[in-house]
């Protein structure tokens, strides 16, 4: 499936992003197809359980919505994680997540999870809000656009991400074996427009921050 899939969660208003047109298909998580609703924003689909709006609030969304998607309040998996799944059925591998973030830590911690599960087949998942834009690399080698971005960050997941080399940036690395503990690359500064990551195994966690 060309083109990307733009998911719309439910955080906090302050670190929801300002959302206005995306062009990709719209998904809105539970609260977050509400919010979308309120903007007059068209969505594709809303999916959830639904059990942070009213009543009324739900027929609205049923009257907006092109398609909803109802899911049990007792699951195996969030509502977000339901809304990446449809979208990997549907074809997409770009994925956006808009207001992962800012709310309940462990639903924060999920959509990592989530997004190192489908980074692992080929597919690319972002998660912004006002503030952060966080991705997972694979091994190789990578050229990443700053957007304007202060700050970046890495971490190593499940395990050591070896022969690590940061290029263009404030801190350059070469070789370096970064593991699960280690803090080494919090905060580091971009120095252009684009700058290089490169590494030969593990994944790693990045995170692009504005302040």
């Amino acid at each position: 499936m060309n083109g990307s899939a733009h998911i719309v969660c439910g955080s906090p208003q302050l670190w929801l992003p300002r959302v206005k047109q995306l062009a990709g298909y719209l998904i809105g998580v539970d609260q977050g197809a509400l919010k979308l609703i309120k903007k007059g924003i068209a969505l594709d689909v809303a999916i959830g359980d639904f059990d942070s709006v009213s009543a009324l609030e739900r027929q609205r969304i049923e009257e907006k919505a092109k398609l909803v998607l109802e899911l049990p309040a007792a699951k195996d998996m969030t509502d977000c994680e339901a809304a990446v799944a449809h979208a990997v059925a549907l074809g997409y591998r770009e994925i956006y997540i808009y207001g992962a973030t800012g709310g309940r830590f462990d639903h924060q911690f999920a959509t990592i999870g989530l997004m190192l599960k489908y980074t692992k087949q080929g597919i690319k998942i972002r998660s912004v809000d006002r503030k952060n834009e966080i991705s997972i690399l694979g091994p190789g080698e990578h050229l990443i656009p700053a957007r304007n971005k202060r700050y970046v960050s890495f971490f190593a997941l499940e395990a050591m991400v070896t022969s690590l080399t940061l290029e263009n940036v404030k801190y350059p690395l070469k070789g370096y074996d970064l593991a699960v503990e280690d803090s080494l690359c919090v905060s580091n500064e971009p120095l252009a427009a684009m700058f290089g990551v490169t590494f030969d195994s593990g994944y790693l966690l990045m995170i692009k921050s504005s302040d």
